[in-house]
């Protein structure tokens, strides 16, 4: 399907019907969220250190590498120790933290003529747009503080496995913080919300329809206290309709109704999702559906990069395990086309869809009742979509008073937004207060005047 330039005039009927493609949640029970079993990783040999010459150093002996653990973060090393020389190193497991990477043992120095033990080779989890980790050899530990030589190199670490598709995104996390508590969808968050424009890797097909061949960034929003907060945030991944922008970016795109000019009108999604707790990039490019990589995958590999880069604001700070991905009209479009990714916990979209082949997440549509204007009518071929999904939960929600642009102009409490919100607290921070607004008997849309549930597969009746 073809998609033209929208135009967001409030009320107004543009190009198709709202469509919110929601994902159903990850296990039987609802909302927990569960983390996948990673693989085993193992920490690399230690290398010998150099033996003393000094008459009071004795050898030591490496510490025993730590054992596997959950989340394909491999345990740490055992550490070495030594008094005045002598000793045997000694051994502890221990179980790794919700990271990416493992290392092997830590090295550990005699106060005399004793050896230092060879660090173990490290071995980098799945993260980022990387699809495994790698793994690199270990470095060779230093000699003795007296006389000792060289030690060998350690052997090379192997690498750990990613966690389960669909469920933890198949990727791990390096962020520890607090479990999320429940809030009103309906309503702003709590946290103040920052933006970043214009950051990112260059990214998007030319010529763009608002840009021609300058090729765009990105915008983030996110939570102002990030850095402070305490938790892990989820990632979202936002593309654009037709044309559009996350917010005017002058002077090329801009909000002027009597040139006819849209582009920029979807701020307070942006703000909305951001102010409960998300880091949502924006790809700035306005043609969505279009390259390769798509823009909005481009932009999720350099966050997730970013949030390994200990000089990024992002350190640490993002749960790299649970990442969404929504869009509109043809980002809807382009969210579907992202669907095969492993990494996404839950999509969604509205009044946009394309076929979907593979889905490892949830997922819940939005269309609205009043895109008339499409032959077929929006909501009539997006329903074909949510139909072909079978293995994962798909809902569809037809938004009666809507039409192509309305939506973005609800508020808070409005259908689609408030139904994004619902969705992704539900599946990526593990919010189940919300899972009643989409599963089971007497679902909260399901008698909701407002809308009408055109469909739901079984496994949103759990």
């Amino acid at each position: 399907m073809t998609y033209r330039h929208q135009v967001f005039s409030p009320k107004s009927t543009i190009v198709g019907c709202a469509l919110l493609l929601l994902a159903a949640c990850n296990d039987s029970s609802g909302g927990n969220r569960v983390t996948g079993q990673g693989g085993s990783s193992t920490g690399g040999k230690s290398g010998s250190g150099g033996t003393t010459s000094s008459s009071n150093g004795g050898s030591q002996t490496a510490g025993a590498a730590g054992s596997t653990s959950t989340g394909g973060s491999g345990g740490s090393g055992g550490t070495t120790s030594s008094s005045n020389g002598g000793g045997a190193g000694s051994s502890s497991n221990k179980t790794g933290g919700n990271t990416g990477s493992s290392q092997g043992g830590t090295t550990a120095t005699a106060n005399s003529g004793g050896q230092t033990v060879g660090a173990g080779g490290n071995v980098a989890g799945a993260s980022g747009n990387r699809d495994a980790g790698t793994t690199s050899g270990g470095t060779g530990g230093p000699g003795g503080n007296s006389g000792g030589s060289t030690g060998q190199a350690g052997s090379t670490g192997t690498a750990g496995q990613t966690g389960t598709p669909g469920i933890d995104g198949g990727l791990t996390s390096s962020c520890t913080g607090k479990a999320w508590p429940t809030a009103d969808a309906t309503k702003a968050g709590p946290f103040q919300v920052k933006a970043e424009k214009g950051v990112g890797p260059l990214a998007g097909y030319t010529p763009d329809p608002i840009y021609g061949d300058k090729q765009q960034r990105f915008n983030i929003y996110r939570p102002s206290t990030l850095e402070s907060s305490g938790y892990c945030h989820p990632i979202l991944v936002w593309s654009n309709g037709h044309t559009d922008n996350p917010e005017q970016n002058p002077p090329d795109c801009v909000v002027d109704s009597g040139a006819n000019k849209w582009c920029g009108q979807y701020l307070p999604v942006m703000q909305h999702l951001a102010s409960h707790g998300f880091v949502v990039i924006a790809s700035l490019s306005t043609t969505t559906s279009k390259g390769d990589p798509l823009p909005s995958i481009t932009g999720l590999n350099w966050l997730l990069e970013q949030a390994e880069d200990s000089k990024s604001a992002y350190y640490h700070r993002l749960d790299t395990a649970h990442i969404g991905a929504f869009g509109h009209s043809e980002g809807g479009m382009a969210t579907c086309m992202m669907a095969k990714d492993p990494r996404f916990s839950a999509i969604s979209t509205v009044s946009g869809t394309s076929t979907i082949s593979t889905i490892y997440a949830p997922a819940v549509f939005f269309c609205g009742g009043k895109e008339t204007n499409f032959d077929p009518p929006m909501c009539d071929s997006n329903l074909k979509v949510a139909n072909t999904i079978t293995t994962q939960p798909s809902m569809l929600i037809d938004a009666l008073d809507e039409d192509h642009g309305s939506w973005a102009y609800d508020g808070a409490s409005g259908v689609a937004i408030s139904g994004f919100a619902a969705w992704f607290r539900l599946h990526l921070m593990g919010d189940t207060a919300q899972r009643k607004r989409f599963y089971g008997d007497g679902c909260t849309f399901c008698t909701d005047s407002r809308v009408k549930v055109v469909y739901r597969n079984s496994l949103m009746s759990q």
